[in-house]
């Protein structure tokens, strides 16, 4: 894969100098963002939307990253069990203490669970039923509310209580299940299609760290930057660094791809993305986790995310560059087509601006 990721970079750099495909006319749109902001769950959106969609031996092929993504969601909860009870143990925290698994029978099925080789393992009904407890066990359920110290998977929620059907034979992914899905972008991906009349091209790249440096120097002429940030990532720490919290990279990431050169003349559009799991957080965890200087109520989802816009378009260091800001739900193919096709018109009526047709 990685010698297959590096010829296709190579091909894409090529086309985009030479190919005539990506002359001016065509809106060239970069979905950027740190890691698990939700670019690719977007990217899926748009290749339902405008490309070829997802048909059923599409969706077959999910079945497989579905098992990993649900076991490897239950053995990082079930991990993060023993550690939290053992660092309550250490620091008499008593709340942390109660993440420790007390029922037998769900204790027995934690370490069955955790003896599972990922890539090895098939969702049966058996290991359903077992995942089924753990789930359902009340320290498990204690130690979920400590998510945000430790890197489970957004989509864990939902393939757990999507367990009485993923291990049947005759099972076939939803959308849904693809959309939840996730399976780490490396590389760049492309979907070309077509908006009342303007041609656009839509790149997904891979947001870790390690990936950014792929597709930085790619980008110099494109139309717009959609950056993704993930709303709830506010208490989460990076997949690539424990120490570091989402939030805070984001709007690091943020600051400097609005502040580069390269995007001087290019339209930026900020996605605050995840606002269904944003809001269903906020009464358990405030804010102020992540801003100190945060004021407001902390089951607010409308001040809170106010506040998050705000730090964000502060970023921008450019008195003549707007930020376009939308609230997105990645998962929600109809709140994705109304923010996309008005982002588009944006795109077209500054081009058209750009180009002197069209007074502002």
């Amino acid at each position: 894969k990685p010698i297959q990721s590096k010829y296709y970079d190579k091909r894409l750099e090529m086309n985009m100098k030479e190919d005539k495909r990506y002359k001016p006319h065509v809106h060239k749109l970069l979905l950027l963002g740190a890691g698990e902001s939700g670019k690719s769950t977007l990217f899926k959106q748009m290749v339902t939307i405008h490309g070829p969609g997802y048909n059923e031996e599409e969706r077959k092929k999910y079945r497989p990253i579905i098992t990993s993504n649900t076991i490897s969601a239950m053995q990082c909860l079930c991990r993060a069990s023993d550690h939290l009870a053992v660092k309550g143990d250490a620091e008499n925290d008593e709340e942390l203490s109660k993440c420790r698994i007390q029922d037998s029978k769900a204790k027995e099925y934690k370490n069955e669970i955790l003896k599972l080789k990922v890539l090895d393992s098939q969702l049966t009904e058996s290991l359903c039923q077992k995942m089924k407890v753990i789930w359902e066990d009340p320290n498990i359920k204690h130690t979920f509310k400590y998510r945000g110290r430790f890197s489970l998977a957004d989509s864990a929620e939902y393939f757990f209580g999507r367990l009485d059907c993923t291990w049947r034979p005759n099972y076939i992914p939803t959308l849904q299940d693809v959309f939840r899905s996730r399976v780490r972008t490396t590389g760049i991906l492309e979907q070309k299609y077509v908006h009342h009349d303007s041609q656009f091209v839509l790149f997904d790249v891979g947001g870790q760290r390690n990936e950014r440096k792929k597709w930085i120097h790619l980008f110099e002429n494109v139309t717009a930057v959609i950056f993704v940030v993930s709303l709830s990532g506010y208490d989460q720490i990076l997949y690539e660094d424990k120490k570091v919290n989402r939030m805070m990279e984001s709007l690091r990431l943020f600051e400097e791809i609005c502040n580069l050169k390269w995007f001087n003349r290019t339209n930026m559009i900020l996605f605050l993305n995840k606002s269904d799991l944003f809001e269903g957080k906020l009464p358990e965890v405030p804010l102020s986790v992540c801003f100190d200087d945060y004021k407001g109520p902390n089951n607010d989802f409308d001040s809170a995310s106010t506040f998050i816009r705000e730090k964000f378009e502060a970023r921008n260091k450019s008195l003549r560059k707007q930020i376009y800001t939308h609230m997105t739900n990645a998962t929600d193919t109809g709140n994705v087509l109304v923010v996309f096709n008005t982002c588009q018109d944006i795109i077209i009526r500054k081009s058209l601006e750009q180009a002197g047709l069209l007074m502002n």
